[in-house]
């Protein structure tokens, strides 16, 4: 088990913000309502996840909609399944991973239509 280490952010631009991490940090920063949190949240230029901690389920359902990336966790984060497609939104990742969407990634689809001899088309 990794824990997280809650690290006061700052301001908006600070890297830890700003940045994709990659390391079990946490920045916590203050906001004033709803709206203001999704504005920050979407306004970065990556978006691989997010996640949104919360008592009101309806509340986060509500902001998980509306939130620009492509994993989005309610009451936790970064737990993945295999049986669900992985992909980031904006400058994250590089398509997507597991799931058939991601197996159709490394796959080239090709039909053969054959005339026999003699015969018909067969289509």
């Amino acid at each position: 088990m990794i824990s997280m280490s809650p690290r006061n952010a700052g301001s908006n631009d600070a890297r830890i913000i700003v940045e994709e991490q990659f390391r079990p940090v946490l920045p916590v920063m203050k906001w004033s309502d709803e709206t203001d949190v999704i504005n920050r949240a979407n306004g970065t230029e990556f978006g691989l996840g997010a996640s949104v901690w919360s008592k009101d389920m309806a509340q986060a359902e509500r902001i998980t909609k509306q939130l620009q990336a492509g994993n989005v966790w309610i009451n936790s984060h970064a737990k993945i399944q295999t049986s669900t497609p992985f992909a980031g939104h904006k400058q994250s990742g590089l398509g997507v991973d597991m799931d058939i969407e991601g197996l159709k990634a490394y796959c080239n689809i090709q039909s053969v239509y054959t005339r026999l001899a003699g015969g018909a088309a067969q289509y």
